[in-house]
């Protein structure tokens, strides 16, 4: 989904100013997500950074983080009570729903299943493919698939989480943040490719994202962006009030400042795939962030969107 900064680049014209049209789609799964980037579909990915990591690492494929987004803004197991679940432990025996086998938030979820005693290797439970939050936040909703599996429970990130906290049979089971901090989850994405050829659009569009978030995190324009949230995200305003403070007030897990990537957080979310044996060899996390042209995380876009940001506005 949008994140804030996104929202408010677009409602208070900041891409437009800095001469884009930005086309915004929704995807279905984060499998198809890089297969449409990789394809020219898409230019620019919001995705959890751990999902770059794993196309960089184990394919080896020429995608580029390109900034921060949030890091772990709402990200909470959410559980279905009605079928039966009010506790960690009673997801033994019982399968999760997560977006793809290897995508980013299962490595969340296996770590805080892992902290209380259930381990994914050991057959204590099993997943359950869906797809994107959105399928998911409406699975875990009716409490079963379309085919009628009942489903459990799931990971989801705003404005999901803060969804689920207003529907009478989902239960949070805890926040990621309590398992894993700091960390770095969406992220900006593209292919290397793409940023060499249009450093000016990439740097046009980081420019508005950093404008949008100065923008949202002013307290003077608070009623505006909550407002903004309700409409583009079409939810209550409570649940965008508690998006907004999940995402602008939370230091821990929310928006990334300016979207700064958050160094540590990527070091974090790169240890964590490989505690749980998510790549095909092993990583040394401190090498693999270093920034660079052709390396996993690229911050020369980022430098000239903030120097761009208070020097032209």
């Amino acid at each position: 989904m949008h994140n804030v900064s996104f929202i408010e680049a677009q409602q208070q014209g900041f891409f437009t100013k800095q001469g884009l049209n930005v086309c915004y789609n929704q995807v279905t799964s984060s499998t198809q997500q890089f297969n449409s980037l990789l394809s020219g579909q898409y230019d620019i990915l919001e995705t959890t950074a751990d999902n770059a990591v794993n196309r960089y690492v184990n394919a080896q494929l020429p995608v580029q983080i390109e900034a921060g987004m949030d890091q772990g803004a709402g990200l909470d197991l959410i559980a279905n009570t009605a079928n039966g679940i009010h506790s960690i432990s009673d997801l033994k025996g019982k399968t999760v729903a997560v977006d793809a086998p290897n995508s980013g938030y299962v490595f969340a979820m296996e770590k805080m299943l892992a902290a209380n005693g259930l381990s994914l290797q050991n057959g204590d439970y099993s997943l359950q493919v869906i797809g994107g939050s959105l399928q998911r936040f409406q699975a875990i909703s009716a409490g079963h698939t379309s085919t009628g599996d009942p489903v459990y429970a799931t990971i989801l990130g705003t404005p999901f989480s803060e969804q689920a906290h207003y529907v009478s049979t989902l239960s949070d089971l805890g926040q990621f943040s309590s398992y894993v901090a700091p960390y770095q989850g969406a992220s900006l994405v593209t292919t290397r490719a793409y940023a060499q050829a249009n450093p000016q659009t990439l740097t046009n569009f980081i420019t508005a994202l950093i404008q949008g978030y100065n923008f949202a995190i002013n307290p003077l324009n608070k009623n505006t962006v909550i407002a903004d949230i309700a409409s583009t995200d079409n939810v209550t305003t409570q649940v965008a009030t508690d998006v907004y403070h999940d995402s602008m007030y939370d230091l821990v897990r929310g928006e990334n400042v300016e979207e700064l990537l958050n160094t540590p957080g990527l070091v974090n979310t790169i240890n964590l795939r490989q505690e749980f044996g998510g790549f095909t060899t092993p990583v040394n996390s401190q090498q693999l962030v270093r920034p660079g042209k052709n390396s996993l995380y690229d911050d020369e876009y980022w430098k000239a969107a903030l120097c761009q940001t208070f020097t032209k506005n």
